[in-house]
């Protein structure tokens, strides 16, 4: 009798956890992915919402910490985890950053290795990137990956939660 419980539970688990991916393997998956071929991909939501990061990486090459900043959700919801350091709300990050790069310099260039972006709801997507981090005048090199929440809004697609990971190479 415990054999045939525990089987029919495990048949159950499997189905519950299955119907999500199942279906999301119908809607098509990532739908930009920069490893990938992406010959289908026109403008897109999901090409909009690359093209949204490329820019925001660009102007961290820059050493534009408010260009950086303008992808971002510019509101008291805003949530960024870097590593275990929590910031509530655009303008705290805003004042972290500029605080933190007082020498714009020193903010080093990132290099994408890889960004993906799947729409979740017509105006949510979801993007994970990994990239790396070198700074010129040191052999330190930082590398991390990055997942971001993004909502379409009238003025564009923004960020409005994100999590990054770190490690010094």
């Amino acid at each position: 009798m415990r054999l045939w419980i525990f089987s029919r539970m495990m048949l159950l688990l499997f189905f519950c956890f299955s119907l999500p991916v199942m279906a999301s393997e119908e809607q098509g998956g990532w739908l930009f992915d920069s490893l990938a071929s992406n010959s289908g991909v026109t403008s897109s939501d999901g090409q909009q919402v690359y093209e949204i990061l490329l820019k925001m990486l660009d102007r961290w090459n820059a050493h534009d910490i408010e260009g950086h900043l303008d992808v971002y959700w510019k509101s008291s919801e805003l949530l960024v985890v870097i590593d275990s350091e929590q910031f509530n709300g655009w303008q705290q990050l805003h004042d972290s950053y500029m605080n933190g790069y007082p020498d714009r310099n020193s903010m080093g260039f990132i290099n994408p290795a890889r960004v993906q972006v799947k729409l979740l709801k017509p105006d949510l997507a979801l993007a994970l990137t990994w990239w790396s981090i070198s700074f010129p005048n040191s052999k330190q090199k930082v590398v991390g990956n990055t997942t971001m929440n993004l909502q379409k809004f009238d003025g564009g697609w923004k960020i409005v939660a994100a999590h990054s990971s770190t490690a010094e190479m």
